[in-house]
């Protein structure tokens, strides 16, 4: 069988002897002999074509599978994402209140608009005090009288004129009516409520005139000059992210850039997004153009070594 195999086969003669034959016999003028003489002639003037001898060992004998390189490219788009240090974050106020009525009573006096600025300390919402105030001036003649019966029933007391028990009741008479004013007084605190701290106004769920009831929203505020940063990042990061850390903030509605310094992290991590949240102190740099509500872009530098 290797000796059959090892010969040599003419197969680019035979085939060119064929197509020739085929051609010229479709021609009428050539004969059948003339046809045989042209494709012998060619087929000897052919190249030969030389099959490789191939035994039955070698088919049988197992492949051997070429060395495959075990070198990696390096991967662009792993190290871009590994170098990148951003976040979203969102702009928050350090003070906001929705403050609430503390009587029930009639709004006389409202004098900040809605997005109006106001400094700490202003009156913010005034009610109609003049019942509780009638009533307090009623609680403090009526505790005046009580203290007089004390006072009287002591020097009684003193000459034996009067039993202990007697003397007893008459202060707790007394203590009854001063108790009784300081709730008053308490009352009367709440007829002016004033900022608790400087800002704008940022919603008036009442307006003037209408009435209040006991803790219903008034209005709604919040502190533009002090504000703060919440930033989602990822838990990786806390492998070199700490307290201190400084970082910028891009506004996106301003396009404006600030500095910021990490403030605080919260003790615990999202387990299913593996992320965990930052606060950031931010320094407006931008004239009070950013606002609580606003959202951007924080870009860290990391200290990972």
């Amino acid at each position: 069988m290797n000796g059959t195999l090892a010969k040599t086969l003419k197969l680019s003669a035979v085939a060119a002897a064929v197509v020739l034959a085929y051609g010229l016999l479709a021609s009428p003028q050539n004969t059948p002999a003339d046809v045989t003489a042209v494709a012998v002639a060619n087929a000897a003037e052919a190249p030969t074509v030389v099959v490789p001898v191939v035994s039955v060992e070698d088919l049988q004998r197992p492949a051997v599978a070429a060395p495959v390189s075990t070198a990696h490219a390096p991967d662009n788009n792993a190290a871009t994402s590994a170098d990148k240090r951003d976040a979203r974050g969102l702009v928050r106020a350090v003070h906001e209140a929705t403050l609430s009525a503390g009587m029930v009573a009639q709004i006389v006096k409202m004098p900040f608009a809605e997005g109006a600025a106001f400094k700490k300390g202003d009156v913010l919402v005034e009610f109609d005090c003049n019942r509780p105030l009638a009533e307090q001036r009623a609680a403090t003649a009526a505790l005046a009288v009580e203290q007089k019966t004390v006072e009287t029933n002591e020097e009684l007391e003193h000459f034996n004129s009067i039993g202990k028990f007697d003397l007893l009741i008459s202060v707790s008479k007394m203590n009854k009516a001063k108790a009784e004013l300081e709730a008053l007084n308490a009352q009367i605190s709440q007829c002016k409520i004033v900022a608790p701290f400087t800002g704008r106004v940022v919603e008036n769920k009442l307006h003037l005139y209408e009435s209040a009831s006991m803790s219903q929203p008034l209005l709604r505020i919040v502190d533009t000059t002090n504000l703060e940063l919440d930033v989602i990042v990822p838990s990786q990061w806390l492998q070199w992210l700490k307290p201190g850390d400084s970082f910028s903030f891009k506004v996106d509605e301003t396009g404006t850039m600030g500095k910021a310094v990490v403030d605080r992290l919260l003790p615990t991590v999202d387990p299913v997004s593996k992320t965990i949240k930052i606060i950031g102190k931010l320094n407006d740099a931008s004239g009070n153009r950013t606002i609580p509500g606003m959202s951007g872009t924080a870009s860290f530098k990391s200290t990972e070594s």
